[in-house]
């Protein structure tokens, strides 16, 4: 994926790089993505980018994990070994989409879900050792931030739909 040399530049022109890399990748997709843009923009060459990234598709993941990084929030360990407790992933949803939309990579993870999605290797499934109900609800939730991701002015009522299947499985 990324190579070691990004790491060996200063804050500041990794800085610049990160914010073309966002700038480009929240209004073009992946596959319209230019490296000459993303260059322009970080004041860098395109054999610079080129030293830094193997391709777009490198630059963009590297991107994509630095945004899920700063906003992923993980279910709480004891939830998934503990009784199923449809309050608490209501409630992960809830702050984890709040601050999505609010955040400053909101465009990116839309873009990714609309086009750049089907391009990247698929997340690891959930592990099978988890019980059918917390399997569902992981299932459910994802869904319903996808929804919501897309449609946010709908959030209340994706959140309204996940709480009634969520509680079905009690």
């Amino acid at each position: 994926m990324v190579l070691t040399n990004l790491t060996k530049i200063t804050t500041a022109k990794l800085q610049r790089i990160q914010a073309a890399l966002l700038d480009e990748f929240s209004k073009y997709p992946l596959s319209t993505a230019q490296v000459a843009r993303i260059a322009k923009h970080a004041g860098i060459s395109r054999s610079a980018f080129y030293t830094y990234f193997e391709n777009l598709t490198d630059a963009y993941q590297y991107l994509y994990h630095q945004a899920l990084a700063d906003i992923h929030q993980p279910l709480p360990v004891a939830s998934l070994t503990n009784d199923y407790q449809p309050q608490v992933y209501l409630q992960t949803i809830t702050e984890f989409t709040e601050k999505t939309v609010n955040c400053r990579y909101y465009n990116l993870i839309k873009m990714h879900l609309l086009y750049n999605e089907a391009f990247l290797p698929k997340a690891t499934p959930p592990a099978l050792t988890l019980d059918s109900r917390h399997w569902a609800a992981m299932t459910l939730v994802h869904a319903t931030i996808q929804d919501i991701l897309l449609q946010p002015t709908k959030r209340q009522d994706y959140l309204r739909r996940l709480e009634l299947a969520l509680n079905k499985f009690n």
